[in-house]
């Protein structure tokens, strides 16, 4: 993992521009200029020898640099770091390299020759990438603020699975291509081939490293999978669990079978010592998350211009009715005018109400504020403090392999399809949760709070064959079980898991709304149940898939 930033305007403040970027990279901070671009690469050395970007050809021609891990190197030479492989892959394929890539990356290529600017970020957008242009100007970062704090006005973040190609000179979008194209043919009748490509995929990202690795063991699917498997390939791991989180049973069930375990119990003091290393260390990042209602925000607007229109009557009646009417009338001790505002006490809190939430559901929670977050912030300074720097996530199963849901029943209102799937995937592919919404808001959590400890975030359940594996399986196959493959998986292994059972994780603190904290305990509930007929999906994928979604490429 690293952190990068490039552009063709004079960098004038480096160390402020880069504030959250040396975090991404603490071993090395490396910045050099290639013609008229600068270059600002920061290292954490995960693979090989400590190798510094960008990567510059003999003639000064070709400069490429990257943030991620590329698996698959060494299928293409006998290279000692994987970015090494960039520069002879775009010399050989052109433009077309990036499909041969395995990883999880966000590169840039600049051919000063052919007059090229190539940005790509890998399937799901795993690294973040943003990109700003403004006239002939343009700059690509790991963060927003290096972009911002360089002039740019709106940056835009790269969408998943995308690559563009610009010419150099003008900023002309030349091509837009998917990295990567699923086949939506749902042939398999059995799980094994899913198996296998989990397996190798865990395999992958446990291979030629340097550093010590951790999960966050909970009591659920996604973390319990990786765990097992990781017992499997006997790879060396660290177990970190908030015990307070977590159902007691199911996870001491895991830690007796797990050689090295870290129960914790976090302390409000820990709690918000983790929550204000974020506020220092983290770039800020709104989780904006669509939870299905899309006519709702409409709707308070409305409602909200509604009550002020309504907050004019108790002094439209004071004027007529009483027959005058100042600021002081409101002090007056009589039946009418207390009546009247009262009335107005009323519309003007629920306003502020209104005002609140909309403001909430334009900007979305902000990721410092975030209990989840905080609570992976904790984990992640425990790990590093043991020389743990890579941790496996199960980001991407929630999203991929139920989205949300079992059944056609939503676990919440964010779900599509809950995790019902039809016949013909086509009519749904990609649901809202795929590439964006929930799966871009929770990756770019956990990327940007590992990568203020200088942690290395990787995502087995995210690899390109196991979603594609999944994809292929029958309907009847996918919607047999609540997250059938993890289902099928831990049983066969016989790895302890609570059937149907999703488990909300809370680090045990939930905020108050007033910048307090309160203990809380997760939540756990029965899937495929509800109360709620409001959560019932009928397969009407109006909302999620509108024109905007199915282009989500707005560069």
């Amino acid at each position: 993992m690293c952190g990068i930033f490039a552009t063709n305007r004079k960098i004038v403040d480096l160390p402020t521009i880069i504030e959250f970027l040396k975090y991404r990279g603490p071993d090395a901070t490396n910045h050099v200029k290639v013609n008229d671009v600068e270059f600002v690469h920061t290292l954490l050395s995960m693979t090989g020898p400590p190798t510094l970007q960008p990567f510059v050809s003999s003639d000064e021609n070709v400069v490429a640099i990257f943030n991620g891990e590329i698996y698959n190197y060494r299928d293409f030479g006998e290279y000692l770091s994987d970015g090494e492989c960039l520069l002879p892959l775009y010399e050989q394929f052109g433009t077309e390299f990036v499909p041969r890539l395995d990883g999880e990356f966000a590169l840039t290529v600049v051919d000063f020759k052919n007059d090229i600017l190539l940005i790509s970020t890998d399937v799901f957008s795993i690294k973040p990438l943003w990109f700003a242009k403004e006239g002939t100007d343009w700059g690509i970062s790991s963060y927003e603020s290096c972009l911002t704090r360089s002039g740019f006005s709106s940056p835009t973040q790269v969408e998943a699975n995308s690559t563009y190609v610009f010419k150099l000179s003008t900023l002309e979008k030349i091509s837009r291509k998917d990295v990567y194209t699923f086949d939506l043919n749902q042939h398999k009748g059995s799980y094994d081939d899913w198996n296998s490509a989990f397996s190798r995929s865990i395999a992958k990202r446990t291979q030629n490293i340097k550093h010590g690795v951790f999960i966050g063991l909970s009591s659920g699917y996604d973390s319990g999978a990786i765990a097992c498997e990781l017992e499997k390939q006997e790879v060396e791991f660290t177990a970190y669990t908030i015990v307070g989180s977590e159902k007691e049973d199911t996870i001491q069930s895991r830690i007796s079978r797990t050689t090295d375990p870290r129960l914790m119990d976090l302390s409000i003091d820990e709690f918000k010592r983790a929550r204000d290393y974020l506020k220092s260390r983290c770039e800020e990042y709104s989780l904006r998350i669509d939870n299905g209602e899309s006519d709702w925000l409409d709707d308070v607007q409305a409602e909200h211009q509604s009550l002020s229109e309504k907050l004019e009557y108790p002094l439209k009646l004071l004027t007529e009715e009483l027959g005058w009417y100042t600021d002081k009338s409101w002090f007056v001790d009589c039946d009418e005018v207390k009546r009247l505002r009262n009335y107005r006490d009323t519309l003007v809190n629920r306003m502020k109400s209104l005002e609140q939430k909309i403001e909430y559901r334009k900007t979305g929670q902000m990721l410092t504020d975030d209990n989840g977050a905080i609570g992976m912030s904790h984990i992640c300074a425990k790990g590093k403090t043991e020389g743990q720097l890579i941790y496996l996530s199960g980001s991407g199963a929630d999203e991929i392999f139920s989205d949300y849901g079992y059944n056609g029943i939503k676990h919440f209102r964010h779900s599509t399809i809950g995790g019902k799937f039809p016949e013909d995937l086509e009519t749904v592919f990609p649901w809202k949760n795929f590439f964006d919404n929930t799966q871009r808001a929770y990756l770019m959590k956990e990327e940007y709070v590992s990568g203020s400890h200088g942690i290395e975030g990787r995502y087995p359940f995210l690899d390109k064959e196991v979603v594609q594996e999944f994809l292929w399986l029958k309907p009847e196959l996918k919607n047999k079980f609540y997250k059938s493959v993890l289902h099928n998986y831990m049983e066969i292994n016989d790895y302890p898991f609570d059937i149907s059972q999703k488990v909300g994780f809370n680090c045990g603190f939930s905020g108050n709304g007033d910048g307090e904290y309160i203990e809380k305990k997760s939540s756990h509930r029965t899937v495929g149940e509800t109360k709620d007929e409001t959560l019932v999906v009928k397969m009407d994928l109006e909302i999620s898939r509108t024109p905007k979604r199915r282009n989500r490429h707005l560069l």
